[in-house]
């Protein structure tokens, strides 16, 4: 009957704890779910992008960079390679960054390294400097409606001199770039210019370029490939390095080139860049914003600010008024002198006035004999050799000090010598002497 009672109650809970088990759809859900991490190897990661590397450039390092890095803080190692080109790789949805961080940017590639940026959305700021438009942004993250949506982006991909086309049946690959004046917008490559072409050019500018000085004069972009007939592979010549752009990042993702003929297509991308690349910098920044810190937000807003400016207004005068002393000055209270050490010293000088060298000898020796017993706790009732051999190991002075010491304690002791003036100076000294070596 009680095994029957608790089989109800596990059937009665079979609901419940089926409940707290991960659903399926969940599951799957977060299996697709867009990271573009260099370190995630789900669909949407990015981690044969970030492989491919090592192959397409042996001899280069690679480094990776938080996504909340700033490159503002590049360092002059990162800014200036001598040895050969640096290359910076950034994927991610949302790009923004700060003025400073876009004049930094620049600077990087001036000094003849290579930037490649994947991103669905660009900063404004970007977008108006180099006369280019990102249309289509964010469609990346979004959910796929119709059950043809992902068709779409078959054979949606193509590059400059190149009839093959690339694709997937995935999320969007449809975003592209367009530009105010496009009489102005460099189709200088289409149809002309293969990837490979595109790289032999690269190679020419830098030759050409190699003594010139960089004053940030960005040239019209070519254009490396096409998202239907619309480009979305950019380059732009900044001093002697290039700025590149790409307008469908998952172009990067495990699931693009997992399908079959897609791994060329990176290996198109890579092939533009310089053969003597030999640091490569990996930032999958995802969302990046320009808000530094948590006080940019706080600051962002007036009310908020005002409150803050207030408050640390109101803190600095509590501050410069509180340092204001309340109270006259405390007047300094000399120490008390100690009367037992004036009233030996003024005993010891009577029996030094009055002649009576033995009986201030007898004091001294008793004083120092008092302190060896309150200090080493050795017995000095019976000055021999054992008291010596005590003495000597807890003072740590040596034991001809310790000895000589000793005699001429016995022969007060005994009587057997008359202290005169030289005799005393000679026992004072070799008493302060013993106190100041000793060891602590």
């Amino acid at each position: 009957m009680r095994s029957r009672h608790y089989t109800y109650i596990a059937f009665a809970l079979l609901p419940f704890l089926a409940g707290c088990l991960p659903d399926k759809a969940e599951q799957e859900l977060r299996k697709w779910r867009i990271t573009l991490e260099s370190g995630d190897k789900k669909p949407y990661g990015t981690w044969l992008a970030h492989e491919s590397l090592k192959y397409y450039f042996p001899d280069a390092t690679t480094e990776a960079l938080s996504q909340g890095f700033r490159y503002s803080n590049m360092d002059n190692k990162m800014k200036y390679n001598y040895s050969g080109h640096s290359l910076l790789v950034l994927e991610g949805l949302y790009f923004y960054l700060s003025n400073r961080e876009w004049e930094d940017l620049k600077q990087f590639v001036s000094n003849g390294n290579e930037v490649i940026l994947f991103s669905s959305s660009l900063d404004s700021k970007m977008e108006q400097e180099l006369n280019c438009y990102k249309e289509l942004s964010g469609d990346e993250s979004a959910g796929i409606y119709r059950e043809n949506d992902d068709f779409d982006n078959e054979e949606m991909l193509t590059l400059t001199g190149s009839g093959k086309k690339y694709g997937y049946t995935g999320r969007s690959l449809k975003g592209y770039f367009t530009f105010k004046d496009d009489s102005d917008s460099s189709n200088k490559n289409s149809g002309t210019n293969s990837t490979a072409n595109a790289s032999d050019n690269l190679a020419k500018d830098e030759e050409n370029n190699k003594d010139s000085k960089s004053d940030f004069a960005i040239s019209k972009p070519d254009t490396l490939g096409y998202a239907h007939a619309k480009p979305d592979f950019l380059r732009y010549k900044i001093g002697e390095g290039h700025l590149t752009l790409h307008a469908a990042p998952l172009v990067l993702s495990n699931y693009f080139l997992l399908q079959d003929g897609n791994e060329q297509y990176l290996t198109a991308i890579w092939q533009t860049l310089p053969r003597n690349i030999n640091r490569i910098y990996w930032q999958d920044y995802f969302e990046r914003n320009t808000e530094v810190s948590s006080w940019s937000i706080l600051w962002r807003y007036p009310a908020t600010r005002y409150a803050l400016l207030l408050a640390i207004g109101a803190l600095l005068m509590y501050v410069l008024f509180e340092i204001k002393r309340k109270q006259r000055i405390i007047p300094i209270i000399p120490p008390l002198k100690n009367d037992s050490v004036s009233f030996v010293e003024t005993v010891g000088r009577l029996y030094y006035n009055k002649g009576d060298h033995t009986n201030l000898s007898e004091k001294m020796v008793q004083q120092f004999l008092e302190w060896v017993r309150t200090h080493y706790f050795v017995n000095t009732n019976l000055i021999n050799e054992n008291f010596i051999a005590q003495l000597t190991i807890k003072s740590g002075q040596p034991e001809p000090v310790v000895r000589g010491l000793v005699d001429m304690i016995h022969e007060i002791k005994m009587g057997n010598i008359k202290p005169d003036d030289a005799y005393l100076y000679q026992l004072y000294n070799t008493i302060q002497q013993f106190y100041k070596n000793i060891r602590i």
